[in-house]
């Protein structure tokens, strides 16, 4: 039986709505399209499919939030109805899922006609959920073989389409900067890097010795955020290639970006909007005494995180005992 999200039964239902409205606008705008900005008309036509279709989907419990909802614990003062066993509370974190689902319906809609995207307004989330998923399907099918890859890669110049910026373990990171290789990026790794909404975006690609891609990752060098991190087919990184990606990763922290997204994806955790090396074991050790990994490690982690784990794990227990 589904459980409505509404104002009468979520404690604090504004704040789940300005979190999805904050987020979708924050990937919107982040898309640096002009023709999807502010208030051109298609920007305004998929922020109204999402104020009207995926809100109206939130509250009807389509859309997976389980794990930003916690049952509201009643505290003495508070209106009676707060009191009943159906009351849930919204944590104010979005699951990372369900921002990868709105990062990838935003670049569905930019990837159709204009004729098509006047016409999302009358379909609901399920349906445009399930052309997501085909669209989705169709990039992964576009996997072809090495020796297709390899064809398309030396069209690739260095200098005009990518540049070299760090060999590490036999790869080298590349950054793409062109629209060019950024499809190229996209066909052979089965994900979105190719279409419109990354043409101006910050693009960088773990590539083997035969320049074939193996990790995408895509940053705001004006902010310094990274913003994904990607294997194919939108997974995390394949294990084999988690080494380069954590040392690319935590050179950047070095420089002063901050990981904001798919940290989860090479074994950081998340706290306070931005992910974190709890282990630095897993850091090449030239990075493990810099202090933007130390602090956290030393400091944040044992004070804040480790005894809220410690806290979870008791209550769960008490409750597995008083069963």
């Amino acid at each position: 039986m589904k459980r409505l999200l509404t104002e009468a039964n979520l404690t604090n239902f504004t704040d789940l709505i300005t979190s999805l409205t904050t987020t979708i606008n924050a990937l919107l705008d982040g898309k640096k399209i002009k023709d999807f900005a502010g208030s051109d008309p298609n920007g305004i036509r998929i922020r109204d499919w999402f104020l009207k279709q995926y809100i109206k989907a939130v509250k009807e419990d389509d859309v997976d939030l389980k794990n930003a909802i916690k049952k509201h614990e009643y505290k003495e003062g508070e209106p009676v109805w707060m009191d009943k066993p159906d009351i849930m509370d919204f944590t104010g974190d979005l699951p990372e899922d369900v921002v990868d689902e709105i990062r990838h319906t935003i670049d569905y809609f930019i990837s159709l006609e204009p004729n098509d995207l006047k016409k999302i307004d009358r379909e609901p989330y399920r349906v445009i959920k399930q052309k997501v998923q085909e669209w989705q399907n169709d990039n992964e099918a576009d996997l072809n073989d090495n020796e297709k890859e390899d064809i398309e890669k030396k069209k690739l110049v260095r200098g005009k389409d990518y540049k070299d910026i760090k060999q590490v373990g036999g790869m080298k990171w590349v950054k793409l900067l062109s629209p060019e290789s950024k499809v190229v990026e996209g066909k052979f790794m089965g994900h979105c890097v190719g279409g419109p909404a990354y043409v101006n975006k910050d693009i960088y690609s773990l590539w083997d010795n035969k320049n074939r891609s193996h990790v995408t990752v895509e940053s705001d060098d004006n902010k310094k955020t990274i913003q994904q991190i990607k294997g194919k087919s939108n997974k995390e990184p394949a294990d084999r290639y988690l080494p380069a990606s954590i040392d690319f990763v935590a050179n950047a922290m070095i420089q002063g970006y901050k990981v904001q997204s798919d940290g989860e994806n090479i074994g950081m955790i998340k706290h306070n909007n931005d992910y974190h090396f709890d282990d630095l074991n897993v850091l090449p050790e030239k990075f493990r005494d810099k202090s933007v990994f130390r602090e956290w490690v030393d400091k944040i982690f044992p004070m804040e995180i480790f005894p809220k784990q410690q806290k979870a794990i008791a209550d769960i227990a008490k409750r597995i005992v008083e069963v």
